[in-house]
């Protein structure tokens, strides 16, 4: 993990330095995130957890192609109605929703048009866990009103923290430098810390962006 930051400032310090434009901006937009499971020979994919993503990105030019690193506050998790929760209460986790400050790394290929241009590309990202819940609901399906907290770490009841995956992304910038994209991120680090299940996210996201400069 130190060599991967290490690498990373030092491609961010060449970008600075040599790029022929440097623009700063924002996105925000929507998540449809899933988790997937395996344990031994069995494989599950949970349904779809609506969520959101915010946060900041520097655009540095070069031509026809562009670096674009990022900090965003995102969720990620699942939806379910057949994970039983701990304590032995008869209850079951609705979905669990995983906060991540995730930090994308995107090499974007641009191809100009007549009002702006389209965009595509992708990269590495690494999300840091903060938080997580897991609201229950009885043998019935209704809520319970209670919540399970998620915890990140290293012990058998934890998520496994960080999160680390490929991001896939396009979409279109405008010239009034507005921009629409689409990307689709799955996770390679395992969150699972019993040596017979694997756990990974993986997720839909659509984002609105501008950039000022």
């Amino acid at each position: 993990m130190k060599k991967v930051f290490l690498l990373t400032i030092a491609l961010l310090g060449a970008a600075t330095t040599f790029a022929q434009t440097i623009s700063y901006g924002f996105k925000a937009g929507v998540n449809f995130s899933e988790i997937s499971a395996s344990v031994q020979n069995i494989t599950a994919t949970s349904k779809s957890l609506t969520g959101f993503h915010v946060g900041g990105i520097v655009d540095f030019g070069f031509k026809s192609f562009s670096i674009q690193p990022g900090i965003l506050y995102t969720t990620k998790g699942g939806s379910s109605s057949d994970v039983t929760a701990d304590g032995g209460t008869g209850a079951n986790a609705s979905k669990i929703t995983l906060n991540y400050l995730e930090i994308p790394i995107n090499f974007l290929y641009h191809a100009p048009t007549r009002k702006g241009s389209v965009f595509i590309g992708g990269g590495p990202y690494v999300g840091v866990g903060l938080s997580g819940s897991a609201p229950l609901v009885d043998e019935n399906g209704q809520p319970t009103g209670q919540k399970q907290s998620v915890h990140f770490g290293s012990t058998a009841d934890d998520i496994g923290n960080p999160d680390i995956g490929i991001n896939l992304l396009g979409g279109y910038q405008f010239t009034n430098k507005m921009f629409l994209s689409a990307g689709y991120g799955f996770g390679l680090a395992n969150l699972s810390n019993e040596i017979i299940a694997r756990i990974h996210n993986q997720g839909l996201s659509f984002s609105i962006g501008y950039f000022f400069k």
